[in-house]
């Protein structure tokens, strides 16, 4: 059995007499709902990067739902989860039907899984959020994909021979079958035109991101201090959120850091890098290792550990190469949590004018905005309120409305 449905499994009815007025009949069959499908299969992994954006915009969605005026066009969503109802969906599976892979292997449920099952489903669009779409799916719904970045051809280094092969062929195949492309930056969009043709362009919705406004309510004393000591945290820190691997440029911020330990030697704060391990990650290790007295290696931390975290720090530093749009930012933000980041990518379109911007590749740039903002106190003060500022000009609520305004544009071109 390929799959098991649960919940509601028929979309929404509206029941009406045949009237003479064809207007009328008109209008209430305008009313059937739209019957959208997410693909949620990869949320099982650890809840970072593409994984936290398809699970907030899932929310977001169910809660645009409640909320819906009488006139506006319903959705009745089908999510797919990997082996069982992911535990932040189980209270309100009552808004929405389910639908179980029985594997979470990625190669399976994308190229025989979903191909073998959408047929049947009578799905108006089908959304894949996290991951790219089958290579071929001859039939079924209209398409959407969000293609989060160009890392895969601008920073190829950053993945294995696998996930070179993988991603950069069903992503290019994705951009030339889907009806709309969502994207999360207006620089991010920008380079896949360029790296990948600008004819598909047209084709391609920015919808940003958010930070949930958990991070804005501050943690209570005594949990700080239990995730100070189930960390070894000491009282001052800089504080780093990223994936061990060569694009976010740590050995450079190690550089500026082993700098910044030589010019401030005893007041020099502890760093903290929180994320795990990714591929290529040996290099960036051992320059941990020579600084072992002095920089925190915590790993993964759960949700509430890191909203602490960033609410206990000097500030975030977060140096990257590239991201297509660099949620941490947005996270530290909401916590009020000054930020240094880089000048490059969407960083500067994400941070706008709320963080100190360096060269990611000057260490030495980097370490004087670390210094600056650990000794200028009116500094800290004010990029605190403007970061809390910027980061409530985004909200997943928008988030989830943008993208329906999506699906109802794709859903109505397919009619």
């Amino acid at each position: 059995m390929l799959a098991m449905r649960m919940g509601r499994c028929s979309p929404l009815g509206y029941k009406y007499k045949k009237y003479a007025g064809c207007f009328l009949e008109s209008t209430l069959m305008e009313k059937k709902p739209l019957r959208v499908g997410i693909d949620l299969t990869g949320i099982w992994r650890r809840p970072t990067g593409i994984f936290r954006y398809a699970a907030e915009l899932a929310k977001g969605l169910l809660s645009l739902n409640e909320h819906m005026d009488s006139d506006e066009q319903p959705v009745r969503y089908v999510f797919f989860f990997a082996r069982e109802i992911h535990p932040d969906f189980r209270a309100q599976s009552a808004a929405f039907e389910a639908i179980i892979c029985p594997t979470t292997n990625e190669l399976l449920i994308k190229q025989f899984w979903f191909p073998l099952l959408l047929p049947s489903l009578h799905l108006d669009v089908m959304h894949y959020p996290s991951f790219p779409p089958p290579f071929v799916q001859p039939l079924g719904p209209r398409t959407i994909m969000t293609l989060h970045d160009a890392g895969p051809w601008r920073y190829a280094e950053a993945l294995t021979l696998h996930g070179r092969l993988y991603f950069r062929t069903l992503l290019a195949r994705g951009l030339r079958s889907c009806a709309r492309v969502i994207t999360v930056s207006e620089h991010a969009r920008s380079e896949i035109g360029q790296l990948l043709g600008k004819r598909f362009l047209s084709k391609m919705s920015v919808v940003p991101e958010a930070a949930r406004p958990a991070f804005a309510v501050s943690c209570s004393e005594a949990f700080k201090q239990q995730v100070r000591t189930t960390y070894a945290l000491p009282t001052r820190y800089l504080l780093t959120v990223a994936t061990v691997e060569p694009r976010k440029n740590l050995v450079t911020l190690l550089m500026a850091y082993q700098q910044l330990v030589e010019r401030l030697g005893d007041d020099c704060p502890s760093l903290v890098i929180v994320g795990r391990k990714g591929w290529n990650c040996e290099d960036i290790l051992g320059y941990m290792d020579d600084l072992r007295a002095r920089v925190l290696f915590p790993g993964h931390v759960s949700d509430d550990e890191l909203i602490a975290l960033y609410q206990m720090a000097q500030c975030l530093v977060f140096p990257s190469l590239y991201e297509g749009f660099g949620l941490p930012v947005l996270e530290a933000m909401m916590a009020g949590c000054p930020v240094i980041t880089s000048n490059v990518s969407s960083l500067p379109e994400v941070a706008g004018d709320a963080a100190l911007l360096v060269a990611p590749r000057e260490s030495t740039a980097l370490m004087e905005a670390m210094q600056q903002l650990l000794e200028d106190a009116p500094l800290r003060i004010r990029l605190m309120e403007a970061g809390q500022a910027r980061a409530r000009l985004f909200s997943w609520q928008a988030t989830a409305q943008m993208t329906r305004t999506v699906y109802l544009d794709v859903a109505n071109g397919n009619r």
